[in-house]
């Protein structure tokens, strides 16, 4: 009983501390300081605002937002060729998987196929050499007495 009520109240504390911590985890997204930029949602901050700034530091800082618009462009493009290489590496592989369970299959029938061949020729060869009078179409072979039995 006490061990049930001590989970019961680990439980209840652990929910009351994670309900009271979920507003905080969302705290900047609301608040956000003008000079230091703009919050995005996917994780980070913008570039910083340039509008406050004057003379020199603000050319600069125009200067260092085209390129962190380039870095961020080239990174997104690396991004995105390295997940079509993915993508093209997965198909590749499953291609080749395929096309060698194919291939496999093609020469495990032709193989069975030419031994059974085989084994027939054996099995007509046999027939002939030990009745003499075998007839292929039929597989059978006719007796003295006038009728026909299968070859065994």
């Amino acid at each position: 009983m006490v061990a049930k009520l001590g989970r019961t109240a680990l439980m209840f504390g652990a929910a009351a501390y994670l309900a009271a911590a979920m507003p905080a985890a969302g705290l900047p997204a609301v608040v956000q300081d003008e000079r230091r930029g703009d919050w995005h949602g996917d994780g980070g901050w913008d570039r910083p605002r340039c509008d406050w700034r004057e003379g020199r530091d603000r050319i600069r800082c125009e200067r260092d937002q085209g390129r962190w618009e380039r870095e961020r462009e080239d990174r997104w493009r690396r991004e995105a060729d390295r997940k079509r290489r993915d993508d093209d590496r997965a198909k590749g592989v499953a291609a080749g998987v395929i096309g060698t369970a194919l291939v496999g299959g093609l020469i495990v029938a032709l193989a069975s196929d030419s031994k059974k061949k085989k084994k027939a020729r054996e099995r007509e060869r046999y027939c002939i050499e030990r009745y003499g009078n075998y007839d292929e179409r039929s597989d059978t072979y006719r007796d003295r007495d006038g009728r026909s039995y299968p070859c065994t």
